[in-house]
């Protein structure tokens, strides 16, 4: 990339992250209608941005078509979108698609395979009775967790734009038992997992306790040529709560069969219906690591840094970041808090703090601001290796990902939308066994119309 993209898209990333913390300001105007607060099950059960039904009776169709300019590495382009959004009283669906052209002809990987058809899904899901116990969703996956996070942290499907896969979640959460699990792709391709938790209220009387939570999970990545498999196990213990508010310590053990394994404790201060407003949710915990073994490792950028892929350093010296059989091991200090106030705001901020010779920290960040449906904000920031406490400040480097996705609504069915994303790029031959990504910057500002239909 040239020196003029690289100060613009610095102009951008430096701007994204003032615009963030503004819009963390926003909190009090965000909240247009009062709303119970829910929990924060598993995937996007709970994910404010795909709540397109408001009402179980809600029935719509809308199209956005849009037009504008296109900015991938340094090359621009024109760029056309259509998104249509679905609500029936079953299914609610949002489907999108881009075509880009330039001087240099069309953007090839929009259209350039079949499964592109299929990306025109970024979800479809069933549409829940409030707090009902069953969650079905298929589309791009992000932020899919196995219970602590000591295996699955923050998975993404999509990290890699131009390869992303349409994936599939599902979780039923009963009295005695809850059951969870995803696929990284419909078509049964790249990373499965799932969860098994049951929930006995005879040791919890036992032990004193109001709850009690005893969980086992599994991943696998059977598509790569060095297959990898994960196992954990863990508890949950809520010891007392006062009011709304609960205290729930927690204790997981991990491992990978053929590689290290790791501890990890903690404790939960959460509330699901503070006020009848919202629901947050304090986290503070320790991980100890044995060589081999680095918590959350299928996460957010795990599509493109795993034991067999991985991204090279935009210097051109090397690959970035350390893979699983390169851990040399140590502690981390994990520091979370989530909150949500329905129907307009919710925030998830992620550090896990590795303290030994290696970058192995790690921070995540998600934040969503609806504002009397004039305003859709949306932001995700993924950082691994080097990022701070204020991750959300430091530079994007090799090890990072961004989404960043608004719209607005000028005047009636007028809108503007701009987006921005810190994506990768394959380098070389999809054949390639040990393929190699590189950083990939992406933005759109577009304009365009909204069209209903009955």
């Amino acid at each position: 990339m040239n020196l003029p993209c690289k100060c613009f898209c610095g102009a951008v990333q430096r701007g994204l992250s003032w615009a963030v913390f503004l819009l963390m300001l926003l909190l009090p105007t965000a909240v247009s209608l009062p709303a119970a607060a829910q929990p924060f099950p598993f995937g996007s059960y709970g994910d404010l941005s795909e709540r397109l039904q408001s009402e179980r009776w809600h029935r719509d169709r809308q199209v956005f078509a849009l037009g504008g300019l296109s900015l991938i590495g340094a090359q621009w382009r024109v760029a056309t979108a259509a998104r249509l959004e679905l609500i029936t009283r079953p299914l609610s669906a949002r489907f999108a698609g881009t075509f880009r052209a330039g001087p240099l002809g069309y953007y090839a990987p929009d259209i350039d395979e079949p499964y592109d058809v299929l990306r025109l899904v970024e979800f479809v899901r069933y549409n829940a009775p409030v707090d009902g116990p069953l969650h079905l969703r298929a589309g791009f996956l992000d932020g899919i967790r196995l219970g602590m996070g000591h295996i699955v942290n923050f998975y993404s499907s999509a990290v890699a734009w131009d390869e992303r896969t349409v994936g599939a979640e599902f979780s039923y959460g009963g009295r005695w038992f809850t059951v969870e699990g995803f696929t990284a792709d419909v078509l049964l391709g790249g990373v499965t997992g799932g969860r098994v938790a049951v929930h006995p209220d005879f040791l919890a009387k036992g032990l004193s306790a109001r709850r009690t939570r005893l969980g086992f999970s599994a991943v696998s990545d059977r598509a790569r040529p060095r297959r990898i498999d994960a196992y954990s196990a863990d508890a949950q213990i809520e010891l007392f709560a006062t009011g709304d508010v609960h205290f729930v310590p927690y204790v997981s053990y991990a491992w990978y069969p053929r590689f290290g394994d790791g501890l990890a404790f903690g404790a939960d201060v959460e509330s699901y219906d503070f006020l009848d407003l919202l629901s947050f949710r304090l986290r503070i915990g320790a991980f100890y690591n044995s060589r081999q073994f680095i918590p959350g490792y299928v996460g957010a950028l795990y599509s493109v840094h795993n034991r067999h892929a991985r991204i090279v350093r935009a210097s051109g010296e090397g690959v970035a970041g350390v893979s699983l059989g390169e851990s040399r091991g140590a502690s981390d200090l994990v520091t979370e808090f989530r909150l949500e106030v329905p129907p307009g705001f919710s925030m998830w901020y992620y550090f896990r703090r590795h303290f030994g010779g290696q970058r192995l920290s790690e921070f995540h960040f998600r934040l969503f601001v609806l504002s009397a449906r004039r305003l859709r904000f949306g932001v995700g920031i993924d950082k691994l290796g080097a990022a701070g406490f204020l991750g959300i400040f430091d530079d994007f480097g090799d090890l990072s990902a961004l989404e960043f996705q608004t719209d607005y609504r000028i005047v009636r069915a007028l809108y503007v939308s701009l987006s921005a994303r810190y994506s990768f790029e394959r380098v070389g031959s999809v054949t390639d066994e040990a393929p190699r990504f590189l950083v990939q910057r992406r933005f759109e500002p577009l304009a365009g119309f909204r069209l209903g239909f009955d």
